[in-house]
């Protein structure tokens, strides 16, 4: 469960370790000694102190502080993601006589690892104003409500949340990535120039909103952002990866090629990307050049097979045939084909089909077979293969 507030002992349920925990003459509370391991983060403890009292015993057992007891269960149960006995501890505690508005607080968080939102928001509203101090609980109150399509009650959450905390960023973050789903796209877009320019404009947020953005097409706002993130984070990777994607959806795979190409110099690993986007940018020859910079030999050679054959240059495919085989890629059928398709346009119809001959596949078999037909055309006349 992602935590939304830290698992902080708010309830006036955790007391200084007691004597008893030390003098072993004395009789130990086993639910103080819990509150105790369970404010040290002890949760494992605190559960196996818990063990020894038994709840049948409550109706009897007047020694039992049971409100603190089924509270501090609860609380030990929600930090051990046992979310289903969290809740049913915290409403115990609740029957036992626990008045702290707080536990409703601990009841929505269990509610929303559950993924119960309707649940969350009556949990925060049964909390009232003592928990509207907080931060966090304005950013779960909103994603609970955005979960269940209430999306301008969200909106407005997040909206009332950033005037309570004007320091606090996140509120209109948030608000981003909300309106980029409900497709507002301008409307993200203002919002989240506004964000970073409050913020400390990390490149994670500048890439996390080009990225929303290209999600759903809004190419133009998506390359403003990122665009602007190339500027003010040169050389990073991320951003370079995404604003090549950007363009390169937006159909303009040159411009992609080119922005990989150029970090390429500072990431080798990114060459057979910047080459096949320069492959389908029509830029063979440039392509090539690229492909010639993989240091990955076997990478390199089944690309450069590719962009040959693309360049119609199957003497040179052919002559690749050791080289393949050495570097054992003809276990790659599809390489195989396209060496039988060079050897076949090269003339060489018995290599063709010493070739053919290895495939299984049953799409390249059907090639194969059509591959056959026509050499067996050209051998019939030889002047239509000319």
């Amino acid at each position: 469960m992602k935590r939304i507030l830290p698992i902080l002992l708010l309830l006036s349920v955790f007391v200084a370790p007691l004597r008893a925990a030390e003098d072993k003459s004395v009789e130990v509370n086993y639910v103080d000694l819990a509150s105790v391991l369970a404010g040290d983060g002890e949760y494992a403890r605190a559960e196996a102190a818990l063990a020894h009292v038994d709840p049948a015993t409550q109706a009897d057992d007047d020694s039992v502080d049971w409100i603190k007891y089924h509270t501090v269960r609860g609380i030990v149960a929600l930090n051990q993601e046992q979310l289903p006995l969290a809740v049913d501890a915290f409403d115990a505690a609740i029957a036992a006589g626990q008045a702290d508005p707080l536990i409703h607080l601990y009841r929505a968080q269990a509610f929303y690892g559950l993924e119960r939102f309707e649940d969350v928001l009556s949990a925060l509203s049964a909390a009232g104003d003592s928990v509207k101090a907080l931060s966090s609980t304005w950013i779960m109150r909103a994603q609970a409500q955005w979960m269940l399509k209430h999306h301008q009650d969200a909106l407005d959450t997040l909206t009332e949340a950033g005037r309570r905390f004007p320091e606090n960023s996140q509120f209109e973050r948030r608000q981003v990535f909300y309106l980029i789903e409900l497709g507002l796209n301008a409307e993200a877009a203002e919002v989240g120039q506004h964000y970073l320019s409050r913020s400390e404009g990390k490149v994670e947020d500048y890439v996390a909103i080009g990225t929303a953005l290209r999600r759903t097409r809004a190419y133009d706002a998506a390359l403003g952002f990122l665009e602007k993130a190339r500027l003010m984070f040169p050389g990073n990777g991320m951003v370079a990866r995404a604003l090549a994607q950007a363009w390169a959806e937006k159909g303009n795979p040159l411009a992609a090629a080119e922005i990989l190409a150029q970090q390429a110099e500072l990431e080798p690993v990114l060459f057979p990307e910047a080459a096949e986007l320069m492959r389908r940018a029509g830029n063979l020859s440039r392509a090539l050049t690229l492909n010639a910079r993989i240091a990955d030999s076997g990478k390199k050679m089944k690309q450069r097979v590719g962009l040959l054959l693309a360049m119609r240059r199957y003497e040179e495919v052919a002559s690749l045939e050791s080289a393949l085989s050495r570097a054992r890629l003809l276990d790659d059928e599809s390489l195989r084909y396209a060496l039988a398709y060079a050897f076949y346009q090269s003339g060489k119809f018995d290599d063709a089909e010493r070739n053919l001959t290895a495939l299984k596949q049953p799409e390249l078999f059907r090639k194969a077979t059509e591959l056959r037909r026509l050499m067996q055309d050209c051998a019939n006349s030889r002047w239509t293969c000319s």
